[in-house]
């Protein structure tokens, strides 16, 4: 057979395969397109969607929750979310921010000066009136007003000098956010001082004594009923406070001891001290009102023995305080032949 008629099938095979070849990468090719048209339409449809719903959540969006969330450090809005240190929460509205040729500024609350924003706080008095400056000593007729306060009580605020001197005087120690603990030379020892920098917040204690104060006091109220009965048939009523409600009182004799001694404390009668098996002292026995108004009594119990006491007579002072209970809570000597005597009373309520 010649040669060429016997290559020529095997041209035609090759052919055959070639082309199938061919039409298979021609296939594979129109479905690798597809596929990248339909990953573009689906990714410009998700993308379509996820903008939808970005402005479908920007239409709901609550700007206090995510100003609080996200963007507690931001500088920008810092106004917005913080009032200023030593500014109480309803003085709040006095340093909203002013818009003056796009800078923030602070309008002064009395003078109107305005000021950059910045310098609230800067330990730097450029108002005036002092009210650029509510969180540092640096103005000399400053307000600090603690940044905690406790519900149902009046606001606690001190004069700004106070602020950074060492000395707690916020029950969440606010007042002293340096943290600088006073010199040595002014610092206190022992039991009963001031609270010193560094501060701790025990504003949770006060408000508990505060809650339970309060319920002893509705309490004493009740009973206080029954003092101003026993009062009523007096003539000179006021000897004995208000309406004579400390009459019933000066009835009894209540004993109290501070090792060594034993004292009793007989209101507007006498006040005495004993040291068994020595004499008995006088600590007062006339008495006469040095306060009974705005809600404090104090009685002084003056003309005590002068034995041992320079240039006068022992005298005892009786601060009535609220109690359910007639009581001597606490009986010391505050200076020498002076005595301060503290007294719980439903009569004080």
């Amino acid at each position: 057979m010649p040669f060429f008629l016997w290559k020529r099938p095997r041209i035609i095979v090759l052919a055959v395969i070639a082309a199938g070849i061919f039409m298979t990468f021609q296939f594979f090719s129109l479905e690798a397109l597809f596929y990248a048209q339909k990953r573009v339409a689906v990714k410009s449809y998700s993308s379509r969607n996820e903008n939808e719903r970005e402005e479908k959540l920007v239409k709901e969006f609550n700007y206090e929750d995510v100003v609080t969330a996200n963007l507690k450090e931001s500088n920008d809005i810092k106004h917005l979310l913080k009032t200023p240190r030593g500014v109480h929460k309803d003085d709040k509205h006095l340093y909203t921010v002013v818009r003056k040729d796009d800078n923030e500024m602070f309008r002064c609350v009395k003078s109107g000066r305005l000021i950059p924003y910045s310098w609230i706080n800067d330990d730097y008095c450029d108002c005036e009136d002092s009210s650029d400056e509510p969180g540092t000593s640096a103005c000399p007729n400053g307000r600090f007003y603690c940044t905690l306060q406790l519900p149902d009580q009046k606001a606690v605020s001190l004069p700004s000098s106070g602020v950074n001197d060492g000395i707690c005087d916020c029950c969440d120690g606010s007042d002293e956010w340096a943290g600088r603990a006073p010199p040595k030379s002014m610092r206190h020892q022992g039991k009963n001082i001031v609270l010193q920098a560094p501060c701790q917040n025990h504003c949770d204690t006060i408000a508990k004594i505060s809650k339970e104060n309060e319920q002893i006091r509705k309490m004493g109220q009740r009973l206080k009923r029954s003092y101003l009965l026993a009062a009523q048939s007096l003539r000179d009523r006021e000897v004995y406070g208000p309406e004579g409600v400390f009459y019933k009182l000066s009835l009894n004799c209540f004993s109290h001891q501070v090792h060594p001694y034993e004292y009793k404390v007989c209101p507007f009668q006498k006040v005495t001290q004993e040291q068994f098996p020595s004499q008995q002292w006088s600590l007062g026995r006339k008495a006469a009102w040095k306060q009974k108004s705005h809600g404090q009594f104090l009685l002084e119990m003056s003309g005590g023995d002068a034995v041992n006491c320079p240039g006068r007579g022992r005298q005892s002072l009786i601060l009535f305080l609220c109690g359910i209970t007639d009581r001597v809570v606490e009986l010391r000597e505050d200076q020498r032949c002076e005595y301060l005597i503290k007294f719980a009373t439903p009569a004080a309520c």
